[in-house]
């Protein structure tokens, strides 16, 4: 198994400005659950994005803009617990034309709010997407993956913007949207590669190890270890390939490189720490040191 990455990283010209390096915006948090988001955005600011806004429900904007001086935050409609309302989904679409990529799902819970969200990030779209964490469980209530897939109608070709969606299940959110055990590995990446097909879309297929696959290829991580199975950690995931998509890279590449780089940041966290003492917040750290190799 290879230990090399596997895509290049993308490259940053002298005379790049932040506008340069993708506008990316990671939508999701409540009440209670606003640390998951703020992971995710501070790892897109890691990877290089140029620009990165959070859109919480609006009681949690300040406990979010509170974790990190270069985020912007978005306050959209929340309900009286501290979710979002269905209002959001209107005011979040209102910002998505300025947007390279987005990343939707940590914390957001799986109310009607969220899965009016959810909705309207499947419209057909050149923006490149993610779905994690809830918004996969939104599928998962929404029988997403019965569905007959999304036709696309834009000036771009088909391929241009369907293949575009990446989604990141943890064995749990896999089994909710296939129907698959969580105890059969083999028949869980099956059941992705099948879905893959079915939607025409990237999936990464979290475990050890992590798994990648799209309608026909499928690729296995080499970085990685057991320390990373802690809360965070996935949130932390979704804000990298969010910013590499943001940067320009194919939902396969995007996928596969931000996998590896997840994995390379928590071997480095694992040999500070100990694998029983990190967390996602040590993981969080590590993304600069790795990326900077790519410089090298």
């Amino acid at each position: 198994m290879s230990h090399q990455p596997p895509a290049s990283f993308p490259k940053r010209e002298r005379d790049s400005h932040k506008g340069n390096f993708g506008r990316v915006l990671l939508c999701g948090g409540s009440r209670g659950m606003a640390g998951s988001i703020a992971l995710s955005s501070i790892a897109a600011l890691h990877t290089g994005s140029g620009l990165v806004s959070a859109a919480v429900p609006d009681r949690c904007l300040e406990t979010v803009a509170a974790f990190h001086p270069c985020l912007m935050t978005i306050p959209l409609a929340d309900a009286s617990r501290g979710h979002f309302a269905v209002a959001a989904a209107d005011e979040l679409a209102s910002r998505l034309d300025s947007l390279d990529a987005i990343g939707c799902g940590p914390g957001m819970t799986t109310n009607e709010g969220s899965i009016q969200i959810v909705r309207r990030l499947l419209e057909p779209t050149k923006l490149a997407r993610v779905f994690d964490a809830d918004a996969l469980n939104c599928l998962a209530k929404m029988d997403w993956a019965e569905q007959d897939p999304v036709s696309c109608e834009a000036s771009q070709s088909s391929s241009d913007v369907s293949n575009n969606i990446v989604l990141t299940p943890h064995p749990g959110e896999l089994g909710r949207l296939t129907g698959t055990t969580t105890k059969d590995r083999d028949l869980q990446i099956e059941a992705a590669q099948k879905l893959a097909a079915h939607h025409d879309v990237t999936i990464v297929v979290k475990g050890g190890p992590t798994v990648v696959v799209d309608a026909t290829r499928t690729w296995t991580n080499s970085t990685g270890n057991p320390g990373m199975a802690t809360a965070g950690s996935g949130d932390v995931l979704t804000g990298v390939i969010t910013s590499l998509l943001g940067q320009g890279m194919p939902a396969w590449d995007a996928a596969r490189l931000g996998v590896w780089i997840h994995g390379a940041a928590g071997d480095r966290a694992a040999a500070e720490y100990g694998q029983a003492g990190m967390s996602a917040y040590e993981l969080l750290a590590e993304l600069p040191k790795v990326i900077a190799a790519f410089d090298s």
